[in-house]
């Protein structure tokens, strides 16, 4: 008897077991998620893609939409385009005031800086982009122009892109280098426009 009750209590185990485990069906493969690709080192490939005519037309635009809201005279409508950080990193470079070179060093001290340029000049905004150059992910551009204000000359800006915002503007110098090089271009670009001869 106790012979049969043991063989009963293992066949039970093994048909309970079986049945837990469940099999592998045609079905149940098809609703299991399959897993990405590895590299030989073990680890995920990400391949991005970069639309750099896209990327390009959307740093043109912001550089125009902050022209535009610099001839509003209101920081609330042209500092939305600046990276907001008080980082050296992110600063505005000019010669605007008599020809003195001045340099605003972080987000506020940018929007204090426009404010108080605009006790002597004023008026429509305009800029004319020239190159552009964007790294290989899509995030860190460089861009030389011409901009027609009160006063006009050349610029040479660098831009971020935050993956909420979009572009925003990191660096401006309005001298174009006549006080040595302010910006951090791009080294190594993976586009150019126009392309380098």
């Amino acid at each position: 008897m106790k012979l049969r009750l043991t063989i009963y209590l293992v066949c039970l185990l093994f048909v309970v077991g079986f049945i837990a485990c469940g099999g592998d069906s045609e079905d149940d493969t098809e609703k299991q998620p399959t897993k990405p690709a590895a590299s030989a080192g073990g680890g995920e490939v990400l391949q991005i893609t970069v639309d750099y005519a896209a990327e390009e037309a959307a740093i043109i635009e912001v550089m125009n939409l902050h022209a535009e809201a610099i001839g509003t005279k209101d920081a609330d409508q042209f500092m939305p385009y600046w990276l907001r950080s008080e980082s050296e990193d992110v600063f505005v470079a000019w010669d605007f005031w008599a020809g003195a070179f001045e340099k605003h060093l972080g987000w506020k001290a940018i929007k204090k800086g426009w404010e108080g340029i605009f006790r002597l000049r004023s008026g429509k905004m305009s800029v004319e982009i020239e190159s552009i150059a964007i790294d290989k992910i899509g995030k860190n551009a460089s861009l030389r122009g011409r901009y027609q204000w009160a006063v006009s000359g050349g610029l040479i800006a660098s831009m971020k892109k935050d993956r909420e915002e979009g572009w925003k503007i990191q660096q401006i110098d309005y001298t174009n280098q006549k006080f040595g090089k302010q910006v951090d271009e791009l080294k190594d670009p993976a586009y150019v426009n126009p392309p380098p001869e």
